[in-house]
């Protein structure tokens, strides 16, 4: 193992044994992700340029301990995956949660998601959403429910939309992101998304915190504490405070 993988798992908290690929590390290691790097837009609203090569994202993200949009973290992750000797394809999906169902296609802002085959099944693992997602692999296979917690998420397949990725709401389920398991990615350019709002995002054993400009909002089982910063030294701290971002 060289020495790049070894501070990626350091920088993860990863103290599981690196045993042979399969779906438990792979699990350990996604979860891992999601509660240790952030996902966020920071360089994007800030109008920083960014790079998708493996040497910048890692620099970024391992070296600097900043997040990403969803490219530079599942990049990254599919790396770390390789390295390890999973079989792993990277994936553009079209990014629907909060999208009316009318929008057209190249409206639909692009998302990057990981399909990793095991067993000859294929699993999606994606460490690149920031909101309310799968922390766990999941097995694509029309009609699966896949529950954690108090999350439940299906998996459908439509000729028109290829697979898709619903979540369970209060009231019904949402379509989170479709896909084609087959598709000619090099036929897609990756859109970045053009919100202009800072936005950071990331999960938590007992919840998740996440910011829009200058309010923070701290979730904990039932509990939602929310913080407002009034100037940039204080939202500096916070961002320093509840995703370990520095931005000096």
């Amino acid at each position: 193992m060289n020495s790049q993988i070894q501070q990626y798992l350091k920088h993860l908290l990863f103290q599981g044994p690196l045993t042979e690929p399969s779906i438990k590390l792979l699990g350990q290691l996604q979860t891992r992700h999601l509660y240790t790097i952030p996902y966020e837009n920071l360089d994007v609203a800030l109008k920083q340029d960014i790079s998708f090569s493996i040497p910048d994202i890692f620099q970024k993200i391992i070296v600097h301990k900043r997040g990403g949009n969803c490219f530079e973290l599942n990049i990254l992750f599919s790396w770390l995956l390789r390295e390890l000797g999973f079989s792993v394809t990277n994936r553009y999906a079209q990014f629907w949660r909060n999208i009316e169902a009318d929008t057209p296609t190249e409206d639909v802002p692009m998302h990057q998601l990981l399909l990793v085959n095991f067993a000859d099944q294929s699993y999606i693992s994606d460490v690149g959403v920031g909101a309310l997602a799968p922390c766990k692999p999941v097995p694509l296979i029309a009609g699966h429910l896949h529950r954690e917690g108090n999350e439940l998420y299906k998996i459908v397949r439509d000729d028109a939309n290829g697979w898709m990725l619903y979540e369970q709401t209060q009231h019904n389920w949402r379509l989170l992101y479709s896909f084609f398991d087959d598709a000619n990615d090099a036929k897609f350019a990756p859109r970045l998304s053009k919100q202009q709002n800072k936005i950071a995002m990331i999960r938590t054993p007992r919840g998740r915190h996440t910011m829009l400009n200058d309010e923070f909002r701290i979730y904990e089982g039932h509990s939602l504490t929310t913080y407002t910063t009034h100037n940039e030294k204080e939202w500096l701290q916070a961002l320093q405070r509840f995703f370990q971002i520095s931005l000096d």
